[in-house]
């Protein structure tokens, strides 16, 4: 009970920060927002997991940082090489087309996911169609970003939720095997995870965009 409180506790902070930054500012001040946001996040996820005694949530955060920072790339795949996503300007840094606070937000999801799923491949692949499919909808609402000419129910690109599913399975496993192994196995399964996620989304795209399955 202690765990559900303290990560009710953070990711409730998370929320009415955020849903302030959304209700009163403007770019460019809204962009610069949201980059404080995902950096206060992902500083006060360790610190918690540090002063709480919760171990395992620091390991699971060393795990998800670098992932999030690669999926940068199918980010930017997706939004210049193919031209299907896009991130509007709120006035925040960019990594190419990517907004730099993409680098820290795929920690939060992922995060809620491992920690529910429990090492379970199957049940964090569940959690992610759920979990990303609400994040899908929600993203246009807030100006986070959109997709753009694909074929959508409510705002949620078809071809994203099989992938984003199996992201989140291939992080459990990844995570199950290298928890306990050195920095740069733990470094490598990251990255391998996200490289498998890029990957997927252009099967996935190609599929039922162009081969039209």
């Amino acid at each position: 009970m202690r765990e559900v409180r303290d990560a009710l506790i953070l990711n409730g902070l998370l929320a009415a920060a955020g849903w302030a930054t959304f209700r009163y500012l403007q770019s460019p001040m809204l962009g610069l927002a949201v980059v404080a946001l995902v950096v206060g996040y992902n500083l006060l996820l360790p610190l918690i997991a540090r002063g709480s005694g919760h171990g395992h949530w620091f390991d699971l955060w060393w795990f998800l940082l670098p992932l999030s920072i690669c999926q940068v790339v199918p980010d930017w795949v997706l939004s210049q090489l193919i031209g299907i996503l896009s991130f509007p300007d709120h006035g925040a840094p960019r990594i190419g087309t990517v907004p730099v606070y993409m680098a820290g937000m795929w920690v939060i999801p992922l995060f809620w996911i491992l920690l529910i799923a429990r090492g379970s491949p199957a049940v964090a692949g569940l959690l992610a169609l759920v979990v990303f499919a609400a994040s899908e909808w929600a993203a246009p609402v807030f100006g986070l970003w959109r997709p753009l000419q694909v074929p959508t129910w409510q705002g949620i690109a078809h071809y994203v939720l099989l992938p984003e599913a199996l992201l989140g399975a291939a992080a459990a496993y990844a995570y199950r095997e290298v928890r306990s192994a050195n920095v740069i196995t733990r470094l490598s399964a990251a990255a391998a995870v996200s490289v498998f996620y890029t990957g997927a989304l252009i099967v996935s795209y190609f599929l039922m965009q162009r081969a039209g399955l």
